[in-house]
């Protein structure tokens, strides 16, 4: 047990340099701490609304805030990108916004003018750092009150189970200590996580997405000028070929995580290391 607690330990240090939160609590599931972070929200910043995009988000942003009565308000984004002036006049009594760092995995959020906004209206950041665990200007504790992620399948911390949720002040979690003592993690995840928290994966995958966008140049790519880990473009069976001659993993949109659009999302997240 002793040596569970070491590697525990271990963990719990490389994700607080990594967030750069002093406070941080491993998860089951990526959804168990985006469930903990409403939570939070609720019970710190106890407001009527609760701010999601309007695509390029995740499905459980727009399940969960019903069961803390929250009344979910959409921000509009530019294919996922938050749009800050609808941002600013929107945020009135919200309690918390919720966002990923990557807009649907495929391009990069202005993180710190996002801040800057909620902060001023004293409505909680909570970065959805799923694609940006160990990124040099994402998943960074200085403009998120609240830092989620997944370690699950086909994301850059690909362990395929796990998750965590950092803060930046202790008493968030002291507000929802019920709630984080229901929350049980396998002990082998303390020790095979550590070695896989490194931006290694993260690197590669955004490298790919450069490498594909240049070859695709001639089709109409949403926020190519972006960094992001999929590449996500205007439907074109153009497109479709390319995938299926350079076995890459793809879907089809509209969807709510991806762009509301008819569109195709490039899934390079989803390749094995030995792919990228």
């Amino acid at each position: 047990m002793k040596e569970d607690d070491s590697k525990l330990d271990d963990v719990l240090k490389k994700l607080k340099k990594i967030t750069k939160h002093k406070h941080v609590k491993l998860t089951e599931r990526g959804n168990s701490a985006i469930f903990l972070a409403m939570a939070i929200a609720k019970k710190t910043n106890p407001r009527t609304h609760f701010l999601i995009p309007d695509q390029g988000g995740w499905y459980s942003y727009k399940k969960y805030p019903q069961y803390f009565n929250f009344t979910i308000k959409e921000i509009k984004t530019d294919y996922g990108i938050i749009d800050l002036d609808h941002l600013q006049d929107n945020i009135e009594n919200s309690s918390a916004f919720i966002f990923s760092s990557f807009a649907g995995y495929f391009a990069e959020q202005p993180l710190k003018k996002i801040a800057k906004i909620c902060k001023k209206n004293n409505c909680l950041v909570i970065e959805d750092a799923s694609g940006a665990v160990g990124d040099s200007k994402l998943c960074k504790g200085k403009y998120s009150d609240i830092i989620v992620a997944s370690f699950g399948k086909w994301k850059p911390i690909n362990y395929g189970y796990g998750g965590f949720i950092s803060v930046a002040k202790e008493e968030y979690f002291e507000k929802i200590k019920n709630d984080l003592s229901l929350i049980k993690v396998h002990p082998a995840f303390y020790r095979d996580i550590l070695p896989m928290l490194n931006n290694k994966r993260l690197k590669a995958i955004l490298n790919k997405a450069e490498k594909v966008k240049k070859e695709l140049k001639s089709f109409d790519i949403f926020h190519k000028d972006k960094r992001g880990l999929n590449v996500v473009a205007k439907f074109d069976p153009g497109i479709v070929e390319y995938c299926q001659k350079n076995n890459y993993p793809y879907f089809l949109c509209p969807n709510y995580i991806r762009v509301n659009e008819k569109a195709i999302s490039i899934e390079l997240k989803r390749l094995d290391n030995d792919k990228l």
